[in-house]
């Protein structure tokens, strides 16, 4: 996953800030060593580093798939080309506290488990419409899931939006997108640019 360049620009926003700024309102809710550890985070060029992982094959694709679900493609690339499954296993191994490491592979299993239960299959393995059912209810506490099962969902999405509108998809096709944002413009109609900027213009 490659990370647009976050100028500190006319706003005085340094890209760390920026990201910080990104990751709250993307609504995550980490605690502020891991916070700070993603704001400072970039991609690893030590191959063996880059090799580290926490979830396994099957986790792994598990998450490419529910991020697909939560955003898919559509007329831009969705979260599997945006590499979002990739950026989250990368945020577990190097940004995640210890207890928010564990809470990821629970939630995880609660999933997988929930759709063996529900569906006797893997989610990997259930139809789209079994796959949204179940992560509908998850959303909703409702058919056996928790409060707790809910804040993990909304965690899980709160990294798939963040990892895929700080992707270089995400921000050059999703949103628009100036290298080197010019003068500024106070006002000016929505349909001249038709969608939101990915960074302050």
């Amino acid at each position: 996953m490659t990370l647009p360049a976050l100028p500190n620009g006319a706003t005085g926003v340094s890209r760390r800030d920026a990201i910080k700024q990104l990751a709250l309102a993307c609504g995550l809710v980490l605690s502020a060593n891991s916070l700070s550890a993603l704001a400072a985070f970039t991609p690893p060029t030590d191959l063996t580093r880059s090799k580290k992982t926490l979830l396994n094959t099957d986790q792994l694709a598990l998450v490419r798939e529910m991020g697909e679900i939560i955003i898919p493609t559509t007329d831009t690339p969705g979260a599997i080309a945006a590499g979002v499954h990739d950026f989250i296993n990368h945020f577990a191994v190097y940004c995640a506290s210890k207890e928010e490491q564990q809470g990821l592979l629970a939630g995880l299993k609660r999933i997988d488990d929930s759709a063996q239960k529900r569906f006797s299959t893997s989610f990997i393995s259930a139809n789209k419409t079994q796959q949204i059912e179940l992560l509908t209810n998850m959303e909703k506490a409702a058919d056996g899931f928790t409060a707790d099962d809910r804040t993990f969902f909304k965690q899980l999405k709160a990294l798939v939006t963040f990892g895929y509108y700080t992707s270089e998809i995400g921000a050059t096709q999703e949103l628009a997108y100036l290298a080197i944002p010019g003068g500024y413009k106070g006002n000016f109609k929505f349909k001249q640019i038709g969608k939101a900027w990915a960074l302050p213009y």
